[in-house]
């Protein structure tokens, strides 16, 4: 067994393996949690230096230098790179390279209404965040939806009311083509009609990536 007191010292055959198994370990397994028994070691390994009653007295500086020593130098590094991988996980996670950001303008309808617009492509379909400025709350009896259009065709991307308030809306497309490059925002009378009624309130134009 190697010195505890010394960083440097080589490993026994349990650390070796249990080092070995670490570093094995597929990239993903660090971005989902650290390794298992980590915190438990460090912990152990800390409890087990500081019991240890010296028999002539230490100076502070020393003992302070042993404590920070007390850990095996392969478990300290191990610790290191796992809480650094998984910091780089939380800080790219949050990022979306692939956004597209632009803004929709109000019609002859809606002189006041604007709108910023992020959509991203995620397996589920296109995901569209609106956050619409002037626009007011759909007269009771009606609601807006969203519409995606290429020129010819037009999907629609989900319904809202905005009559609690203007906050950021969630919406949805099953369309992630780069064909789809106009987005709209209709007024619409509950009266059983798929269809879009042409009553823009919003509307702007896009360009998605291959």
């Amino acid at each position: 067994m190697n010195d505890p007191l010394d960083p440097q010292g080589e490993l026994d055959d349990a650390e070796f393996a249990a080092l070995t198994e670490l570093l094995a370990r597929p990239d993903t397994e660090l971005w989902a949690e650290l390794p298992a028994g980590l915190e438990d070691a460090v912990v152990d390994a800390i409890t087990a230096e500081a019991t240890v009653t010296p028999a002539d007295p230490v100076p502070l500086d020393q003992v302070r230098s042993r404590r920070r020593s007390s850990v095996p130098w392969w478990l300290s590094a191990a610790a290191a790179v796992a809480v650094v991988v998984a910091g780089v996980a939380l800080l790219t996670r949050g990022g979306d390279a692939d956004a597209v950001e632009f803004s929709l303008t109000g019609t002859e309808a809606a002189p006041g209404a604007s709108a910023e617009v992020v959509l991203s492509a995620t397996p589920a379909g296109l995901k569209i965040l609106l956050d619409a400025d002037g626009l007011p709350g759909a007269p009771e009896g009606t609601y807006y939806e969203a519409w995606l259009n290429n020129g010819e065709v037009s999907v629609s991307a989900g319904t809202f009311h905005l009559r609690g308030g203007s906050n950021r809306i969630e919406l949805w497309a099953g369309v992630v083509t780069p064909d789809f490059d106009r987005l709209a925002i209709t007024l619409e009378p509950i009266d059983g009609d798929a269809g879009s009624s042409g009553d823009a309130r919003l509307v702007g134009t896009f360009e998605l990536r291959d």
